[in-house]
């Protein structure tokens, strides 16, 4: 019954906006437009992120003058046409999904035709058009969750490598990916024992599976117990695909007396140009992101006090489906003595349902 209400909904809202859109050339679908919204509202609401582009581009305006600009993975367009406000003599704007299509319309109703060509196209399927040979700046938003999670990393790499110019940029231009204790729990309590039995079955496998499953999250900045650790600094205009998946060693002070509970991972991004533009923070203490932070549940509560150190080797390794993490780690205080223990986490499917 709930399964049929809620196809009906749906059907009921793709009428409503195929009544509201109506037709046009590109005989957009009332699918398209549903999909466009679902994928692109995230975008507009993560204004801390948005308006940092825009702030960027602004106080860069002189890199954008009469410049060529290619952006990778474009969505709504709303990042082309700032680089066209800006003055950028052209801009090619690439989107391999359909919702392209209303991107060209956006760039239409804003009059901004005559310098973007928006292109429904697989990066490595790409013409330059005009007898184009490189680009003057790409523009992506190429994080992801846990920075390299869902991204089109690989994408910006890929042009960098065949279109951007010597001397060219990259919007952003760097990250650092971070990782700190917390004693918010990402595990639920009872998530044994709502997968353990139900209506007389035995369902613990997927409560196993569970807890092996990072969570994507806004975490309490409260309940951060220590410093944070630097596991990699991601430079778009050296990074190669090998760096993407990495092992090294960390340490974290504690900075106060709490139960450690959680591994959190969170990054932070900056723009070439201007030195005195802060860097943008998806951390705990910041404003919350699209990205949220990546919590990451310990097997044990550990009782830290301050200046105890849980260490460890964190390890990634990035596919295009998933990121796999293997973290060991080891704490001892005169409370609790943990020599080695390893915790295997994968990120896969819809992060918002992580």
């Amino acid at each position: 019954m709930l399964n049929s209400i809620c196809l009906q909904n749906s059907n009921q809202t793709l009428r409503l906006l195929g009544g509201l859109i109506g037709k046009s050339d590109c005989e957009i679908s009332p699918e398209t437009y549903a999909t466009f919204l679902k994928t692109q509202e995230v975008y507009v609401r993560d204004r801390a992120t948005m308006l940092a582009f825009k702030d960027a581009m602004e106080h860069n305006a002189q890199l954008f003058k009469g410049s060529v600009v290619l952006e990778v993975g474009c969505g709504s367009g709303i990042l082309s046409m700032w680089a066209a406000r800006q003055g950028a003599k052209r801009v090619i704007a690439v989107e391999p999904s359909d919702i392209a299509q209303v991107a060209r319309q956006l760039v239409v109703q804003n009059r901004l035709d005559n310098v973007i060509q928006v292109f429904q196209a697989k990066i490595e399927l790409l013409k330059l058009p005009g007898g184009l040979k490189c680009v003057d700046i790409i523009l992506s938003k190429w994080m992801g969750a846990c920075l390299m999670y869902n991204s089109v990393i690989e994408d910006v790499i890929y042009a960098r490598n065949k279109w951007l110019r010597p001397g060219g940029s990259i919007f952003p231009q760097s990250a650092k990916l971070y990782v700190v204790a917390t004693e918010q729990d990402g595990r639920p309590s009872d998530v044994g024992q709502r997968w353990a039995h139900f209506g007389g079955l035995n369902l613990s496998r997927i409560g196993r599976v569970k807890t092996h499953l990072p969570e994507v999250t806004d975490v309490d900045n409260t309940k951060i117990l220590t410093k944070r650790h630097l596991l990699r600094s991601l430079d778009m205009r050296i990074v190669k695909h090998e760096d993407l998946s990495f092992e090294v060693p960390f340490r974290l002070r504690a900075v106060r007396q709490a139960f450690a509970s959680s591994f959190v991972v969170f990054f932070d991004f900056e723009f070439p140009g201007d030195k005195n533009m802060p860097a943008v923070s998806t951390s705990p203490s910041g404003p919350s992101t699209q990205w949220k932070q990546s919590l990451f549940p310990l097997d044990a509560h550990l009782p830290m006090r301050v200046d105890d150190v849980l260490k460890g080797n964190f390890k990634i390794v990035r596919s295009q489906l998933h990121l796999d993490f293997d973290i060991d780690w080891s704490f001892a205080n005169d409370l609790v003595t943990v020599k080695r223990h390893k915790q295997i986490y994968r990120m896969q499917g819809n992060t918002a349902s992580i």
